[in-house]
């Protein structure tokens, strides 16, 4: 979609009627066009009354002429809309914005999961007023759909409660939300010094906010990813190894465990505590070593030695990639076998699939490689790191710059420094990159640069203590400490 364009205009023409005479310029060109003809030619009465009835037929044509020219236009138009509504359905960018959003609903949200895309609606977490409440909202309007209570918060000489959602892919599926039974401050249930308070889970229908399962997790719980409508759960066990499990996210039943084969928790705090971590359809993880599971099936498929770390994530054809500080990046099939080695780990990025090429930060420079066998494609010398795809464009961010790249020969088309040093990454609507700024005051302003060539169409006022900036439904959603901002 481009800049309104004006519509075509006629400019009036004055036609003098005082004789049959024509105009000079006419009689200049029927003179040479009678000498050419001879008699009879265009001095004869029948050639007067011809000439005289010439323009109802050149206002035909005109007429012809501008109506193909806005049926091509509409034409045009309906395209650019199409364009526009299927790159608005990918997650994760906004719709094309041709003037400055504006706000149109806030509401109160907080929590490690304060904002999600789920069933088509804006979903929100808060634990205000003394009760932890997921609530279902239109987008466009605020209006609730459902709210469901899921727990109060604790009373004084408990510990705190915090719940955790996550919706399906794409925000389809059941509402997951987790959140762990508040523990006494002070001392433990009858004495044990082995008691850990269980870890509850709900799942809501997406819809309505109806509950469709809830159960219980035992043990210390490090870490639950989402796979599909299952969840994959890490606890710590009584002997210090870890049990990774995947579960049916509406009833808890078991679909396949892994147990380490060494103890990987350690209780007296030298060592990090084991993380779980997910990229695609693996699940990683990370402690004193790292072992890398199919998420569907429970499979090992690869486990680094004591003291080596393995990063991973999803490809966007359904492979993984890995990255370990001996080896470096590698790609590979879902079922673990190696495509090729790569300069480091690509990381996901939102947007649509119109730069054929994975695009890996490696510290000092971008790096361009394909998917299916890690050739290089481009290299660009850059502190940034890709964030987005749109139209052929890589948007880039770096802690205090902001830019775009062709993507498909790596030239550099623009860079913009900030004043001041800011981590929240840029989103696009495929028209513009929208960053938030720094604006030199403790707050931020929502610039939107032209995808191509970076000079600033508009600018907004945001938050000043903006957390987030995320896209959600097509819109954009700015999220601080207690409340998530819908701009549109």
């Amino acid at each position: 979609m481009g800049a309104v364009r004006p519509a075509p205009r006629m400019r009036p023409v004055e036609l003098d009627e005082e004789d049959d005479r024509p105009s000079a310029v006419v009689r200049s060109a029927r003179d040479h066009a009678a000498a050419a003809a001879g008699p009879g030619g265009p001095d004869a009465p029948d050639a007067h009354r011809a000439e005289r009835r010439w323009w109802p037929w050149g206002a035909g044509a005109l007429a012809v002429v501008v109506g193909a020219a806005a049926v091509a236009t509409g034409v045009t138009e309906r395209a650019a809309r199409e364009r526009a509504d299927v790159f608005a359905a990918l997650p994760g960018v906004v719709r094309p914005l041709e003037r400055p959003p504006v706000e149109r609903w806030r509401t109160a949200a907080d929590g490690p999961t304060p904002v999600l895309d789920a069933a088509g609606a804006l979903v929100t977490v808060s634990g205000a007023d003394g009760r932890w409440v997921v609530r279902s909202s239109d987008p466009a309007t605020g209006t609730t759909r459902w709210e469901v209570p899921v727990v109060d918060q604790a009373g004084s000489g408990f510990e705190s409660v915090a719940v955790a959602c996550v919706a399906g892919e794409g925000g389809s599926g059941h509402l997951l939300c987790a959140w762990t039974e508040p523990d006494v401050v002070y001392g433990t249930p009858g004495g044990s010094t082995n008691y850990v308070p269980p870890t509850h889970v709900v799942a809501l229908a997406g819809a309505d906010g109806t509950q469709r399962g809830a159960w219980e997790v035992e043990g210390s719980v490090l870490g639950i990813q989402r796979h599909e409508d299952d969840v994959v759960v890490a606890t710590g066990l009584n002997d210090r190894h870890v049990l990774v499990e995947r579960r049916d996210g509406t009833d808890g039943t078991v679909r396949w465990s892994w147990t380490s084969p060494v103890p990987l928790v350690d209780n007296g705090g030298v060592r990090a505590v084991p993380k779980l971590v997910a990229g695609g359809d693996v699940v990683a993880l990370m402690a004193n070593s790292t072992t890398v599971l199919d998420a569907r099936t429970g499979v090992v498929l690869e486990a680094g030695p004591a003291g080596q770390q393995i990063l991973v994530a999803g490809l966007p054809d359904g492979g993984f990639a890995t990255w370990e500080a001996v080896f470096g990046g590698t790609l590979r099939d879902a079922d673990g076998t190696v495509r090729a080695r790569v300069p480091g780990l690509p990381r996901p990025v939102v947007g649509d699939s119109s730069v054929d090429a994975l695009v890996i930060d490696v510290g000092n420079r971008a790096v361009a490689v394909r998917a299916d066998d890690g050739t290089v494609v481009w290299r660009l010398p850059t502190s940034m790191s890709p964030v987005a795809v749109a139209h052929g464009v890589v948007v880039m961010a770096g802690e205090a710059s902001v830019g775009a790249v062709d993507g498909a020969d790596g030239r550099l088309l623009w860079e913009q420094e900030f004043v001041a040093v800011q981590y929240i990454a840029p989103l696009t609507d495929g028209l513009h990159v929208l960053a938030p700024e720094p604006d030199g005051a403790d707050g931020f302003d929502l610039v939107a640069r032209g995808l191509r060539d970076g000079v600033e169409a508009w600018r907004v006022e945001l938050p000043s203590d903006l957390r987030q900036l995320t896209a959600i439904d097509g819109r954009v959603v700015a999220r601080t400490s207690t409340e998530v901002i819908v701009l549109a």
